[in-house]
C-alpha cells in the first residue's frame, strides 16, 4: 500500500509540474519567427502544420463517427475517409491497451507476487 500511495504522490507531482509549465509557457507572448530566401526555398521548416497531412490523410472530407466507430462502420457502404479510420485504429490500439493495463497486467503481477507463477 506504501507503495501505491508513493506512486500517487509521484504521479499528482509529475501532473501539477507539466500543467504548471504549460500555463507557463501559454503566457508568453510570441513574435513570429523570421525566414530567410534560402529556408524557404530548400523547404526546411521546424515542426509540421495540418497542411502536411492534409492531402494522404483526406482532411478536406468530411466523416461521421458512426461510419469510423460505430458498430455498423463496415455496413455503410460508403469509403470512409483516411484521418477517420486512422483515428478508428488509434482508438483500437487504445483499447487494447486499457484492457492490458486495467485488468491482464495487475493479475499477472498479482500472480507473480504470490509467487504462483515465476
Amino acid at each position: 500500500m506504501r507503495k501505491f500511495r508513493n506512486s500517487a504522490i509521484a504521479l499528482v507531482s509529475a501532473a501539477a509540474i507539466t500543467l504548471g509549465s504549460v500555463t507557463a509557457v501559454s503566457a508568453q507572448e510570441t513574435t513570429a519567427p523570421t525566414t530567410t530566401a534560402s529556408e524557404s526555398e530548400s523547404g526546411s521548416t521546424v515542426g509540421s502544420s495540418w497542411s502536411d497531412y492534409n492531402e494522404p490523410y483526406e482532411g478536406d472530407q468530411e466523416g461521421y463517427g458512426i461510419d469510423g466507430f460505430g458498430s455498423s462502420r463496415d455496413d455503410s457502404g460508403e469509403d470512409v475517409p483516411r484521418w477517420l479510420s486512422t483515428w478508428g485504429k488509434v482508438f483500437d490500439v487504445l483499447t487494447v491497451g486499457s484492457v492490458l493495463g486495467m485488468i491482464v497486467f495487475p493479475v499477472v503481477n498479482y500472480l507473480k507476487y504470490n509467487g504462483i507463477i515465476k
